[in-house]
């Protein structure tokens, strides 16, 4: 009986290549050559358009998303984490100065950059509180933006000349009724105070919240107390002066 035999190449590993796996190559960080990624938060379409064209083509940032009110921006900005966020003070439903509020500690590497044309020394005041890294006026030259975007890139801040004179004039004058008060609410509670200003009644509150008419009426009789006014025409004064809502718009 006669047994074949099978001829079995056997390769070679050639010179110099490595017998066993390559390991895996470490992530690199990102070094200060890398483009910043910007979140964009303006209700206004035609401006939020405008705005993230003009970052596509910044040699220094990348528009990583746009958001047009307050509840979907704070779910973006905890999601994708931006660099930078560009972020208007007056929001359908959630304003920008609350927003900074419910991210709080969350964004620490985030820079904040204010797009508004809402200056006024209350409004200043709290966005310094909330820590702001940089503030342009809606009403300015477009390249402003351009500017302050380059100089919160390279890890700065930018605040004209005008804006810093507003702050002087902020801390100087006197504390007004129900300044600092704001703190003291909750989350809810600061989401029913702006509802309640934008005239709503306590079963569209309830509706919009999904919550019984019953804890509406509750979340707004504590809020009077905890402001001390007697009256919606009063809670309305202490929202609009903190910056949450534009009676402008209402």
């Amino acid at each position: 009986m006669k047994t074949s035999l099978r001829r079995v190449r056997v390769t070679r590993p050639s010179v110099g290549a490595s017998r066993h796996p390559q390991p895996i190559k470490p992530y690199a960080p990102a070094t200060p050559d890398t483009k910043k990624r910007v979140l964009v938060v303006e209700d206004q379409s035609a401006v939020c358009d405008l705005v993230a064209e003009m970052i596509q083509n910044h040699p220094k940032c990348v528009s990583v998303g746009t958001a047009s009110d307050g509840l979907s921006a704070i779910e973006l900005a905890l999601r994708l984490k931006p660099d930078i966020l560009v972020l208007d003070v007056i929001m359908p439903g959630v304003g920008g100065i609350e927003i900074l509020r419910r991210l709080g500690g969350s964004l620490p590497a985030t820079k904040v950059l204010i797009f508004s044309g809402k200056q006024e020394p209350h409004i200043v005041r709290a966005l310094m509180q909330a820590g702001i890294h940089g503030f342009v006026n809606k009403n300015g030259p477009l390249s402003e933006l351009r500017k302050a975007l380059e100089a919160l890139a390279l890890g700065n801040t930018w605040f004209n000349e005008d804006f810093s004179r507003t702050v002087r004039q902020a801390l100087a004058s006197p504390s007004f009724l129900g300044d600092g008060m704001i703190d003291q609410l909750t989350p809810r509670e600061r989401e029913i105070a702006v509802l309640i200003a934008q005239s709503h009644s306590s079963k569209e509150v309830a509706a919009r919240l999904h919550i019984s008419i019953k804890t509406a009426e509750n979340h707004r009789a504590n809020l009077m107390r905890k402001l001390g006014v007697r009256d919606v025409a009063g809670l309305v004064r202490f929202v609009v002066r903190q910056g949450l809502v534009d009676p402008a718009a209402e």
